[in-house]
């Protein structure tokens, strides 16, 4: 078997997307933890301090081992879609084709996603879910994405996957446009989460990346309290739905306290 031939498999092989989140979240975390510790953001003083600090090593082992649990357990009991287009572009058609593919799987995540992290604020019953991401502690930083209960991770994985195995219109999503969605929204969710200004990515162009972490900190309504930051915005990376959520609660005489003036979605860099 020539080095092409194997580099095939490994693209065409179901473990190929886990593999691809696996590392759209690793190499994230270890840029944008770079950067806090570079600027004095960061709870960490070292890279050893970050690897191997009691506590902080099994929370990152674990989530890691329990993601390829899931996987394993879900290959073994949902048969595998069969059939999917490598997605490899050979025209300006099939190009923008695929990053129809690409943006539409975003879009949906983050919809659906939204509506799962409402519930788990919103429904009181559901917010011992939730409660692990928004645990009290000194500071948030990259790493935090990865700190969640079981459930709240397999949540997430499960609208991941959702999304990812077809397209809205009903056709097998290609390898390729499922491998850039998984490295994209990893990117995402990390950079969300960082303390540090850089990389600046896509904080500039999405309210709901730029202002997760006041959703985190939030003074009086945040992190570790019983509402859990539920004044501020749910939806993960764009800021439409809870334009919508909050245009709801004002005509029911509710007061929450979110950002939602439309020029804020339509152009959202920050002054």
């Amino acid at each position: 078997m020539n080095y092409s031939t194997y580099l095939w498999r490994i693209f065409e092989s179901p473990y190929f997307d886990p593999l691809s989140a696996t590392f759209g979240f690793i190499v994230p975390i270890f840029i944008y933890t770079f950067h806090e510790m570079k600027s004095g953001n960061s709870a960490y003083k070292s890279w050893g301090d970050f690897l191997f600090r009691e506590g902080e090593r099994n929370s990152k082992s674990f989530s890691l081992l329990a993601y390829w649990a899931g996987i394993m357990v879900w290959g073994r009991f949902i048969p595998r879609v069969t059939g999917q287009p490598s997605g490899i572009p050979t025209s300006v058609g099939s190009l923008l084709y695929l990053l129809l593919e690409i943006a539409s799987g975003i879009i949906l995540y983050d919809a659906f996603f939204f509506v799962v992290h409402w519930a788990m604020h919103e429904v009181t019953p559901l917010r011992f879910i939730h409660r692990e991401h928004h645990k009290p502690s000194r500071t948030i930083e990259a790493q935090d994405v990865l700190r969640h209960s079981m459930i709240d991770g397999s949540l997430q994985v499960l609208v991941n996957i959702l999304v990812q195995r077809n397209t809205p219109w009903g056709t097998h999503k290609s390898i390729l446009a499922r491998m850039f969605h998984n490295v994209i929204v990893t990117w995402m969710l990390t950079e969300s989460h960082s303390s540090s200004p850089k990389p600046d990515v896509f904080r500039r162009w999405c309210v709901g990346c730029r202002e997760h972490r006041q959703h985190h900190l939030a003074d009086g309504d945040g992190h570790g309290s019983k509402t859990l930051g539920r004044n501020h915005r749910y939806q993960q990376f764009f800021g439409y739905l809870d334009i919508y959520r909050n245009m709801y609660a004002l005509s029911d005489r509710k007061s929450i306290n979110v950002p939602v003036s439309l020029p804020d979605v339509i152009n959202p860099i920050a002054g």
